[in-house]
């Protein structure tokens, strides 16, 4: 039964609840459908997708914009961009005319590698003194104050990918804090075991769907 259908058995519930009608009442006339009124029905399809405007449809960054955005984000540049950027989809402008958008597996494995060697040589270069660190702003590898740690975080989601996050509990954060908090069995967490930890937040901050795409 369509919801049409169902006010007016609905109405005549509520008032007879009421006592506003006498018993045997029938109920009032159901509204003319739009058809019935000479309107035809819209025609929409509840499975397909909907169509989104071409200037709204998500889109991946191109080959010059990825390695762009992994330079200001890790403050390095990956050193093997040349050799690869055609892969990525960079045009020649001999061959190839148009930037490549498409988000396939040849992708996702050099925005992998290229997040992988920016992150190193970030890190690298914070574990030797940088000031101020980019992998590690607010923290050293000895730190393990949840407080401290989540400081961090936020610095990083704002670095990557532009989300100002303000608690310390926001669910945005939780993931990370336990790659980085996470003991087993309690057993107490090396340094170099954090500086692993903080490169994988890099790798995996540089490699998330809102950096590479927009």
């Amino acid at each position: 039964m369509s919801p049409r259908s169902l006010a007016p058995l609905l109405a005549l519930v509520l008032a007879a609840c009421s006592g506003q009608i006498e018993p045997g009442a029938t109920p009032p006339e159901e509204p003319p459908a739009p058809e019935d009124e000479g309107l035809a029905p819209p025609e929409r399809d509840p499975i397909a997708p909907a169509e989104v405007a071409p200037g709204r449809r998500l889109r991946r960054l191109t080959a010059d914009q990825l390695v762009a955005s992994l330079e200001v984000a890790t403050g390095e540049r990956w050193a093997d961009y040349e050799r690869f950027a055609g892969s990525l989809g960079r045009a020649d402008f001999a061959e190839v005319t148009e930037e490549g958008r498409e988000l396939n597996v040849t992708f996702e494995k050099l925005a992998s590698d290229a997040a992988r060697a920016t992150c190193a040589a970030a890190l690298e270069k914070d574990l030797e003194g940088r000031e101020p660190g980019v992998i590690l702003h607010h923290v050293g590898v000895a730190h393990r104050d949840p407080a401290d740690l989540a400081a961090n975080l936020k610095h990083l989601q704002l670095r990557f990918l532009g989300v100002r996050v303000v608690d310390d509990a926001d669910p945005r954060l939780t993931p990370w804090m336990d790659l980085l908090t996470h003991a087993p069995d309690g057993a107490p967490i090396e340094d170099a075991t954090m500086a692993t930890r903080w490169e994988a937040v890099c790798i995996g901050l540089a490699t998330h769907p809102d950096f590479l795409t927009y």
